[in-house]
């Protein structure tokens, strides 16, 4: 079977970078390949800090998820990359599975309460995000029905939200993300 995305990995990407204040390069030879350059400033953390709390009507809070363990779970590389990018900024300790059957089995030898989150994409070569949340589900131990996982996706119709929900995801994630909207709801 040959797995082919929709095409929007590359703009979903362009999106996030742009939205953290950088730029990204692509050039392409034929035969020789794809040269992808992405720059991106460090973020002055202490400016942004105190700016948040000098406008005390500010409904942001400033999140920080250090000690929580997050597992995302995307085929393309680079988006896998920069949600990861996103993610540490705020705390959070980052592990990757490139598919759905590594995402199983990370889980199943970390051991219960390992993770506090999984962050699934839908469409993955090998196992998609729903059968993997299908037999992690299954599991028999004691946080396969409470783990969190959010479907992260650029699907965002109704009927891809009820797919997710009937996988037995929590939420579903529109692309590009940003870590707060982890925290709402």
């Amino acid at each position: 079977t040959t797995f082919s995305g929709s095409g929007l990995g590359l703009s979903i990407v362009k999106d996030i970078v742009e939205l953290m204040g950088g730029t990204i390069e692509v050039t392409s030879k034929e035969k020789e390949g794809t040269e992808v350059i992405v720059r991106i400033s460090p973020r002055l953390a202490q400016t942004e800090k105190e700016e948040r709390t000098e406008n005390t009507e500010s409904e942001e809070k400033d999140y920080d998820f250090r000690g929580k363990r997050i597992l995302v779970v995307e085929d393309n590389e680079l988006n896998r990359e920069i949600v990861k990018a996103v993610l540490e900024e705020t705390g959070f300790e980052v592990e990757e599975a490139e598919n759905g059957a590594v995402a199983v089995d990370k889980i199943k030898t970390a051991g219960a309460l390992y993770y506090d989150v999984v962050l699934m994409d839908i469409q993955m070569p090998v196992m998609n995000g729903y059968e993997a949340t299908r037999l992690i589900r299954g599991m028999n131990r004691r946080d396969a029905g409470s783990i969190p996982i959010f479907a992260m996706t650029a699907d965002a119709f109704a009927e891809d939200i009820a797919m997710a929900r009937q996988a037995g995801m929590d939420r579903h994630l529109s692309k590009p993300i940003d870590a707060v909207s982890l925290m709402q709801e």
